[in-house]
């Protein structure tokens, strides 16, 4: 038998004093602190919609209307098929509820602290003395298969036979019956606290029955399975199973038939409840937790105690050979076996044309004859007794192939030994670690570190990483007609042509570490059309069906295969070599493994699966943390969801460790995605939009049989990334942004408009001080000296020298007056910069011989006054050192009036600047040059000064048009600082 148990210290409740299958298959337990249900994987505990705790558990019964639930506080409830607890119904007896049982009309029996009651389905009624039952307490209940009722009091068994109105008295009398048990051909079981053994009915007629005491200990409860047999519980001795047919005078004789306690592993000897689910797996609670026993899928070889590691052969009738490291060979066939002892640990088997089976160990190499083993040759070298030969293998011509642990590859032929050219110069490829025989007659030998080397017509070939070998260290090998196989430390390959290919497997870490591959008809006596592939690697045995291994190799995604038992686990002892192959095919259609338990038997035509195939059921749904109800068609999660956790199971009550699980997020995920046992998927930063969650399971057959479960999810998008807000947004922004630009367009215009107020007030209050201080100053002293002169004879020289001095005078004044004017931003009577121009020609007095032009280029634009007064300034002195010092016959002055710009060109055609002049900016001892380029940058103007000796100069002044012209300002320039 299989055994497992759940305690406190796995998660697992404790004190089970109450078991129940309902019709969906889940397990319930009723235990002392609540009610659970049970998938096989995890326990949830069962939480009423009103939030009431439910206490002690003491009954259970499973009926097609939903669980009744007895308490030990008093009251039976039922829970519905959805979940939901029912109100209480009334007339139910007061005080502990023991037991619970319906009878075939569909009525529940109650036997309660304070009477046996019945639900006639409005409510209860007590059962008392008018309808035979005299007891005031009632202990127990049960209807067996024949619709008889068996009601126990705290005194007498009752029975009601099936038609009749009333109990009647069985003449056993006990004050501690616990548990009524019944075999579907009719057969009664009665436990007693107080007494040392169980009482088995059978009915002998319609109202009478026959006893027998088999011999116990203290029984609590009991159970029959399946084959007939008894189990019995006990309080303090663990459990007793009765074999069907135990009479009295065997049981008194053996006392039990076997016992299972807390010594072999049963979670506690106080046995509390239990039950016979209706796939025959015997469920044990107790007083520390909840244990399962069910009957094993591979039957172990009866062998001696104390072999570490078997070897394993087929020998050309069909016998099966295993050889221990103790050095004893056994052969068997059929009821038949046969036994050799060697005297050496058997180190490697396997079976020839030329010798029969071979035996290798580190005395030798022996072949089976008649009488026993005979030694063929002594190993060519010493080696350790326990690892001595790695692998054999016999060639068409007789010659026998062994690798001799850390010497290498040798060859018996002839009479002697030969060792082989090495095949690599790595230390860990010296010897073969597997060896085999092709169904071409070739030999194969596999070593460490993807390296496989092939021997044919005295010839050594080699596959390695570069060929697309991938599986570590090569430990099986497999020859079928269509393809070579070969398992190794990381998976399973196989040889296309001259190349390797990996067959992908879920679950990878089942796969790791392959040390037999077996073939099998896919179906029985179908030959060689389709042959199953089994696997027995370190984590167990596995099957691999041969169309699916087809559909994968096609193309086809996520292999399906079965997993058959985890009894098949290999032995890893760290200090021994494993022999190889560690399993085998017998012609009889039986599997042989050899296992850390043994060599066990597999069945590979056994039915597969479950009673029922496995359902697969989302439960939760979590959120960063937050969980949500999963009963919806779709599942709503806030916008900017981190961390989504859907949490799956399916139920499996007999085998959950042999499932495995396959998930895809349509939208997400573009291919199923194997968690392997995980019940969880978990994903991160999903983008937003709908998603739809399924999961499968895929069952003990290798297939996945139910339907799968789907789960709909909306993750909306945040409120400030959908389309409309964004647009709203948008326009806002704009608005905002044009608000903010007038805003600042308008503190702006203010800025300059105050600085250019300043300005000009500063400059007034300048021409006004110069006009009434300096040149009233000047003024009076010219008439003070103009007095003198006149004073002075006419044909003196001193006057004529004064008289010239005067006038100079006068012309210092009449340009001072011109700069105060300028001062004033007064550049002529009229507006036009044209007018103003043509008159400074004028006042310069130049030589009628230069030619002065100006003129406009397209319409005039009335000008801002600081920059009419800037362009005046630059022009003026520009013609001003045209007409006296260029020396130059043309002078020429044009403004340009544009949408976009203003500009002034000043040219002529005189003698030029001095470059030495122009990269300085002007004549140390002059400001006029230097005074244009900064009139230019104070209105952040351009100023373009361009000349030389043979052209002449051409000075070009311009203003973008929104600076220049009035009523216009461009937001794009900041001109307050500068103007000022």
């Amino acid at each position: 038998m299989d055994h497992r148990r759940w305690t406190a210290s796995d998660q697992g409740p404790s004190a089970v004093g109450a078991l129940a299958q309902t019709v969906d298959g889940y397990l319930w337990l009723g235990t002392h602190d609540s009610l659970y249900r049970f998938d096989g994987f995890e326990f949830e505990k069962f939480e009423p919609a009103d939030g009431e705790p439910l206490g002690v558990v003491s009954a259970l019964i499973s009926t097609a209307h939903g669980l009744w639930v007895g308490f030990r506080a008093g009251g039976v409830r039922l829970i519905d098929s959805n979940g939901m607890m029912q109100p209480i119904d009334s007339g139910l007896p007061d005080g502990v509820v023991y037991s619970l049982a319906e009878d075939p009309q569909g009525y529940i029996w109650a036997a309660a602290d304070a009477g046996l009651a019945q639900h006639d389905g409005a409510g209860w009624r007590l059962v008392g003395e008018d309808e035979g039952f005299a007891g005031l307490h009632a202990r127990a209940v049960h209807v067996d298969a024949q619709g008889y009722i068996w009601a126990a009091s705290e005194g007498e068994l009752y029975m009601r036979p099936p038609g009749a109105s009333s109990f009647m008295k069985t003449g056993i009398r006990s004050p501690s019956i616990s548990k009524i048990a019944s075999s579907p051909s009719g057969e009664v079981w009665v436990t007693d606290r107080s007494k040392e053994h169980v009482l088995r009915l059978t009915k002998t007629g319609h109202a009478s029955i026959k006893r027998e005491e088999i011999p116990t200990s203290r029984a609590n409860s009991i159970v029959l399975d399946e084959q007939g047999g008894a189990w019995v519980g006990t309080l303090g001795a663990g459990l007793h199973y009765l074999a069907a047919g135990t009479r009295q005078e065997s049981a008194e004789k053996t006392a039990v038939i076997g016992s299972y306690t807390a010594r072999d592993g049963l979670s506690s000897d106080y046995v509390l409840a239990q039950l016979v689910d209706r796939d025959g797996i015997l469920w044990v609670g107790t007083d520390a937790g909840l244990d399962r026993i069910k009957r094993k899928t591979l039957d172990p070889l009866a062998l001696p105690n104390g072999a570490g590691s078997h070897a394993l052969a087929v020998d050309s009738e069909g016998s099966l050979w295993v050889g221990a490291d103790s050095g004893q060979l056994r052969g068997f066939r059929g009821d038949s076996q046969s036994t050799f002892e060697l005297g050496m640990p058997i180190s490697t088997l396997m079976n020839s044309e030329q010798y029969g089976l071979l035996i290798g160990g580190h005395e030798g190499i022996f072949s089976l004859a008649g009488d026993g083993p005979e030694r063929i040759a002594a190993l060519p070298v010493e080696t350790a007794p326990e690892s001595a030969i790695r692998a054999m293998a016999v060639g068409e011509d007789g010659d026998i192939w062994i690798s001799v642990n850390r010497a290498g590859l040798f060859v018996w032929a002839d009479q002697q030994w030969r060792q082989a050219d090495p095949v690599s110069d790595s230390q860990r490829q010296v010897m073969p670690v597997s060896a085999s025989r092709d169904l071409a007659g070739n030999l194969w030998f596999g070593y460490r570190d993807n390296l496989l080397v092939s021997f044919s017509e005295q010839k050594f070939k080699r596959w390695s990483f570069q060929e697309g070998l991938d599986i570590g260290h090569v430990t099986a090998m497999l020859h079928l007609p269509e393809r070579t196989w070969v398992g190794g430390q990381h998976g399973l390959a196989y040889l296309e042509g001259d190349r390797f290919h990996r067959l992908d497997l879920p679950g990878a870490g089942s796969f790791q570490n392959i040390y037999a591959l077996v073939a099998v008809p896919a179906r029985q006596g179908a030959g060689e059309s389709g042959m199953d592939i089994w696997v027995h690697s370190r984590d167990g045995i596995f099957k691999l069906p041969a169309a699916e291994i087809e559909r994968v190799i096609a193309g086809g995604q996520a292999l399906l295969y079965s997993s058959h038992d985890q009894i098949g686990r290999l032995p890893m002892d760290p200090y021994k070599v494993l022999p190889l192959p560690t399993g085998v095919y017998t012609p009889d259609g039986s599997l042989w493994f050899a296992t850390g338990h043994g060599v066990v038997r597999a069945d590979p035509y056994q039915a597969e699966g479950m009673a029922e195939p496995p359902v697969v059921t989302i439960k939760r749904l979590t959120a960063d943390g937050v969980d949500f109800d999963i009963s919806d068609a779709a599942v709503r999660l806030p916008a900017a969801t981190n961390k989504l956790v859907i949490a799956y199971s399916a139920l499996n009550l007999g085998a959950p460790e042999t499932m495995r699980f396959q998930y895809r997020l349509n939208g997400h995920d573009s291919e199923w995605v194997d968690a392997g046992r995980s019940r969880r998927a978990v994903y991160s930063q999903l983008d937003p939009g709908s998603y739809e969650f399924h999961v499968r399971v895929i069952g003990e057959n290798g297939r996945s049989n139910s339907p799968d479960g789907i789960l709909n999810v909306l993750i909306p998008q945040v409120f400030y990334l959908r389309p409309g807000f964004l647009l709203l947004l948008s326009a806002a922004l704009l608005l905002f942004l044009f608000w903010i630009s007038g805003v600042y367009m308008y503190r702006e215009k203010a800025a300059l408009r105050t600085r250019l107020e300043e300005r000009f007030q500063e400059r007034e209050r300048i021409a006004r001080e110069l006009h009434d201080t300096l040149l009233q100053s000047v003024q009076g002293m010219m008439l003070s000296f103009q007095a003198v002169a006149d004073s002075l004879p006419r044909e003196s020289a001193a006057r004529h020298s004064m008289e010239r001095a005067l006038d100079r005078a006068e012309q210092v004044i009449a340009e001072g007056r011109d700069r105060i004017t300028g001062l004033r931003g007064e550049i002529a009577p009229a507006e036009d910069l044209v007018v103003a121009f043509q008159a400074l020609h004028l006042e310069v007095g130049a030589a009628d011989s230069a030619a002065y032009r100006v003129g406009n280029v397209g319409k005039p634009l009335p000008l801002r006054s600081e920059v009419r007064d800037a362009f005046y300034q630059v022009g003026r002195e520009a013609v001003c050192n045209s007409l006296r010092h260029a020396q130059a016959s043309r002078v020429s002055v044009t403004f340009t009036y544009a949408a976009d710009r203003f500009e002034m060109l000043v040219a002529d055609d005189g003698v030029g600047i001095d470059p030495l002049y122009q990269r300085m900016r002007g004549r140390p001892e002059h400001g006029g040059m230097r005074g244009m380029y900064e009139r230019a940058h104070r209105i952040d103007a351009t100023l373009e000064i361009v000349s030389n000796a043979r052209s002449g100069t051409s000075i070009r002044l311009s203003l973008p048009g929104s600076i220049a012209f009035e009523n216009t300002v461009d937001y794009k320039y900041s001109r307050s600082s500068r103007a000022g």
